[in-house]
């Protein structure tokens, strides 16, 4: 009988969307009966699927955490100086652990390694040397475009990536510093190295001089959603009349140019100017979440539990996302999951999830007055689209299993 593959999975942390999302892909394949541990720099968790390098349940772990963390931003403040915050300049290539150590750690030899979000953690000269060690494959999983640039995490319209990272826009006109950083993982990823991820991001990561030469997959995960809740049971927890139409936003890190929220309120002002909105409750999921146009029953009901939010998905007739750079955000397989249309721009996971005019819209890039033309549409052909959304987007899940990285990487699923 064939041995099962090792799975060895790297990411900073277990918590954030990121890490939580890397845990629970480790669980799920736990479950399955495939060997896969996840090793974080980080651990804050119960998880046994889960081992780090630094433990947030001990004192000492809390301390070296808290130190690693000062270490980190003294030396980004050094390198980088005064950055453009919308781009996320995080990426400095900063090992907190060797190569060995971190086999030490798992003690097995793993047959693929799985690179998440590990800035701070690890850097490509270590996933580099983990290869070496163990001649295991390597894929790297594009939870943000950190692994194709030279130091941010969202590049936005620069195209530096595809060339050598100078001028960075993020950074002062004389700082050579992304450059640098490119330079280093150019030098450390090899043409063996897989990177998955979603299709807009995979065709970024096909015009990056990181990874042109590299393997390329285009896959998405969409499963049935941890909680399931009937409307009726959403509405009385948010204490919403069933006859109101319900639209759900809302976002981890609100404020954030890239989360799109000044586009939205834009979007809604114009969805006000061209239909009745007085039977229409905004539920905004997240802090800090700025004014709404008047005229609206807006619900800012701050962060809620994971539970709590699939009340909130459960009580929504809509689902409007207006992200403008993400790797996904979950919170759209959240929606699609939930059977409810999702309007997006054309930007991550939308593209892969989302069929334009049929289970949602996806508007043109940061066009708000394209993304006021989904919502409308959405509300306008609510029926039509109900009617088809629970069947097209199981069809979409099971399009899903079949575009897995698994497979790329030879690995078969029970």
């Amino acid at each position: 009988m064939q041995e099962k593959p090792k799975i060895l999975a790297l990411s900073s942390n277990d918590i954030g969307g990121a890490g939580h999302t890397y845990l629970k892909t480790v669980e799920n394949l736990r479950k399955r009966g495939i060997d896969a541990t996840m090793v974080v720099c980080n651990k804050y968790s119960d998880s046994e699927a889960c081992i780090g390098v630094f433990d947030a349940h001990t004192r000492w772990g809390r301390f070296r955490i808290f130190l690693n963390h000062c270490y980190c931003k003294l030396r980004k403040i050094l390198a980088f100086g005064k950055t453009d915050e919308k781009y996320i300049m995080f990426d400095l290539q900063i090992s907190m652990v060797s190569a060995k150590r971190i086999l030490s750690l798992y003690g097995k030899r793993p047959d693929v390694i799985r690179v998440g979000w590990v800035t701070d953690f690890v850097s490509t000269r270590t996933i580099r040397e983990l290869q070496e060690l163990t001649g295991a494959k390597v894929n790297y999983t594009m939870v943000d475009n950190a692994p194709i640039s030279g130091g941010c995490h969202y590049p936005w319209d620069c195209q530096g990536y595809t060339k050598d990272c100078f001028p960075c826009p993020a950074l002062s006109s004389s700082n050579r510093r992304a450059q640098k950083t490119l330079l280093f993982k150019q030098n450390n990823i090899t043409p063996e190295m897989v990177i998955s991820g979603t299709t807009n991001d995979i065709n970024r990561a096909r015009r990056s001089t990181t990874f042109k030469n590299s393997r390329h997959v285009a896959s998405f995960g969409l499963r049935p959603n941890p909680y399931t809740f009937t409307k009726e049971e959403g509405r009385s927890f948010f204490e919403i009349d069933e006859n109101r139409y319900v639209i759900l936003c809302g976002a981890a890190s609100i404020t954030a140019e890239r989360k799109g929220f000044k586009e939205l309120i834009e979007s809604l002002e114009m969805v006000k100017q061209k239909t009745d909105i007085s039977n229409v409750t905004i539920i905004v999921a997240g802090g800090g979440c700025g004014d709404f146009p008047e005229g609206y029953d807006v619900r800012k009901v701050g962060k809620l539990s994971f539970e709590n939010l699939f009340r909130a998905y459960a009580c929504a007739d809509l689902f409007l996302c207006p992200s403008l750079e993400d790797s996904g955000p979950i919170m759209i397989n959240y929606g699609v999951m939930s059977y409810i249309p999702v309007v997006a721009f054309e930007m991550g996971i939308a593209l892969d999830i989302i069929r334009h005019k049929e289970n949602g819209y996806i508007a043109k890039w940061r066009d708000v007055g394209d993304f006021a033309d989904g919502i409308l549409f959405c509300i306008n052909n609510r029926e039509i689209i109900m009617s088809k959304i629970t069947s097209m987007n199981n069809a979409i899940m099971k399009e899903s299993r079949k575009m897995t990285i698994w497979q790329s990487l030879g690995i078969k699923l029970g």
